[in-house]
């Protein structure tokens, strides 16, 4: 591909970029959080497009004016539109009036397609998408792509990239993190990142995917350059307690959420290495794990007493406050993971959280934002996981699910991996995977699903590729 060529697709990729930002906030107005989650997973798709797409500049046009009518259609607007290319150069694309817009309507006005939503079970469209698999067939991840062993203590933490399907990053109790590619050929281990004096406890990667943080037993945490794999900053915890999790805000990127052993969540200013006043909040027992809602302003913390917690954070002056606690279990088991997702399929649109408690059990909770992140219990599923030193991860299938039902990705103390259905009664495991020889702990997805990666207390990380469909011979 000439460079000609890649400028093109780069602006092409922004031309439709920016005609879906424009009506993005017509979409869906009672639902914030499915604008975020849309908008996201389209600019995805069209960086994974750029790279291949062969379409004829004329086609792009033709496609942007025709995607365009159908928006201003659909949502009843009028828009003169206007795309900034790479040189700040703009140049209108279209200006359609009420009378020349395309006599189509795709979406009928008079059907509300989000109050009430078509069951997937008769909804062809969905069923064509899927390709007509069964849930467990679509997560049929047996193939084993790659064995990594380059740590020599457990993987207690596993992250793919935001934005690229083949970065993933690994901390370990060994000291160590690794990035590793998981696509190459062979699969390669990119570097070996080296700063911290204890277990790394935690990891992250910033949304554009330029910085990785990581905490540590030893009260550190650590900026590092993704790229060139070099440390950038280390900062110390206010109170030089061992720091167990950290998390990027996804909205404002320069602040770095942390939880530590003495039970303080505390807000990091990444540019100044500073803690802002007010940014520390008491919560009690060790803070072990932290789930943020999409605009960065609901917290949610669990610790090593069962409890969930949620905080309001300011987004103007990093002060937090507390909102609600709950206890998950009387017996007062570790909340060793929280995953947060704004929709997890198209029948259950309400924000979830997921969350493993070592009390042998996965809760999943119905979050309401309007109240401060508060929680109602929805499912509890059994899992193997009774002792709190082992820090069981879970995470939700990152693409929606066009099915009937939804899955989540748990590890477990017998060693294996399972995947889970949440929307079932019953017999709602619908894959298991037996890979480890021992307990497993970290969980990943890449974005487009077609990789996760599971790591045990050996340090052992295993990369399941998705098992290839038979083709289906014609009638």
């Amino acid at each position: 591909m000439t460079c000609i060529q890649i400028f093109d697709n780069k602006m092409w990729q922004q031309q439709a970029f920016v005609l879906d930002s424009k009506f993005n906030a017509y979409r869906t107005s009672n639902h914030p959080n499915f604008r975020t989650l849309y908008i996201r997973r389209r600019s995805q798709l069209l960086r994974e497009k750029s790279k291949q797409d062969d379409m004829i500049p004329g086609m792009r046009r033709k496609y942007l004016r025709i995607r365009s009518a159908i928006l201003q259609n659909r949502y009843n607007v009028n828009f003169d539109m206007q795309s900034n290319s790479a040189c700040s150069q703009s140049t209108s694309l279209m200006s359609l009036n009420k009378d020349r817009q395309l006599e189509i309507d795709v979406f009928p006005r008079k059907y509300d397609f989000l109050s009430s939503p078509i069951p997937t079970t008769h909804a062809q469209a969905s069923k064509a998408i899927v390709g007509n698999s069964t849930m467990e067939e679509n997560y049929a991840f047996n193939n084993v792509h790659h064995i990594y062993d380059q740590h020599s203590d457990a993987v207690t933490m596993l992250k793919f990239a935001n934005n690229d399907k083949s970065k993933l990053c690994c901390a370990s109790n060994d000291g160590t993190l690794s990035i590793c590619d998981v696509l190459t050929s062979p699969p390669c281990v990119k570097a070996i990142l080296r700063c911290h004096t204890g277990p790394v406890t935690g990891c992250d990667w910033s949304a554009s995917d330029e910085l990785i943080a990581s905490c540590s037993t030893d009260a550190t945490i650590c900026f590092w350059d993704a790229i060139r794999h070099c440390c950038l900053r280390c900062v110390s915890d206010p109170f030089y307690s061992s720091v167990l999790v950290c998390l990027f805000n996804p909205i404002n990127n320069n602040i770095l959420i942390t939880g530590n052993k003495a039970g303080f969540v505390c807000v990091l200013n990444v540019s100044t290495g500073m803690y802002p006043k007010g940014g520390k909040h008491k919560i009690g027992g060790q803070i072990l794990s932290l789930a943020v809602n999409s605009s960065g302003q609901i917290i949610w913390v669990g610790n090593d007493k069962s409890e969930i917690v949620s905080l309001k954070l300011n987004s103007s002056d990093s002060i937090l406050t507390k909102c609600h606690r709950i206890i998950t279990s009387p017996n007062r088991g570790a909340i060793t993971c929280l995953s947060w997702r704004s929709w997890i399929s198209r029948e259950a649109r309400d924000p979830m959280l997921l969350a493993n408690c070592a009390n042998n059990i996965l809760c999943l909770y119905k979050v309401s934002e309007n109240d401060g992140g508060s929680l109602y219990l929805k499912k509890k599923f059994l899992v193997h996981h009774a002792r709190s030193n082992h820090l069981l991860r879970s995470t939700f299938c990152p693409i929606m699910s066009f099915r009937q039902g939804a899955c989540v990705v748990t590890s477990s103390e017998d060693s294996c991996v399972y995947f889970v259905d949440v929307e079932r009664e019953s017999n709602y495991a619908v894959n298991k995977l037996q890979g480890h020889a021992c307990v497993t702990l970290g969980v990943t997805f890449n974005y487009d699903e077609t990789i996760l990666a599971t790591s045990d207390v050996q340090g052992i990380i295993i990369i399941w590729s998705r098992q290839c469909q038979k083709q289906q011979q014609p009638l």
